[in-house]
């Protein structure tokens, strides 16, 4: 085989190569199930929290806002390589933080009875949970138009 029919075969294999290794990615689909499948369990444990006949409210509310923390650490070690999915990926991590750390704040206030406390922690719970609509809605448009 001539030098030149050897440098169009090598690059026929390398092309075929690349296109194989690039196909082997998880696709756009793959990684918003890996989300989505974690902020599904994250919306389901805090639906079952609110609809709970536990007469432990504060020890329910505990209870939701350790799970967010463990949900929060999922979602971490969730890898995506699609750069919008990564932003989506890190505004649950931070919204599951703060309304896990507000709601331990409030489970505190609520122990000590203090009124003060309790009412500066539900504002901040309002605040960490108002955002939580708009991102779901973002990340389902996103994932919708794979």
């Amino acid at each position: 085989m001539s030098t030149s029919k050897k440098r169009v075969a090598l690059v026929a294999i390398a092309t075929a190569i690349s296109v194989l290794a690039a196909s082997c990615g998880e696709s756009k689909v793959t990684q918003c199930n890996k989300i989505s499948n974690v902020v599904n369990k994250a919306a389901k444990d805090a639906q079952a929290a609110s609809k709970s006949n536990n007469p432990d409210k504060v020890g329910e509310l505990e209870r939701a806002a350790n799970s967010l923390d463990q949900y929060a650490g999922e979602l971490e070690a969730v890898k995506v390589k699609d750069e919008t999915l990564q932003g989506l990926q890190t505004r649950f991590i931070k919204m599951y933080r703060e309304t896990g750390k507000a709601g331990k704040e409030l489970v505190e206030a609520a122990r000590k009875k203090d009124n003060r406390a309790i009412t500066s922690s539900l504002k901040t719970l309002n605040e960490a949970t108002q955002q939580e609509s708009s991102l779901v809605n973002e990340f389902n448009q996103y994932c919708r138009g794979s």
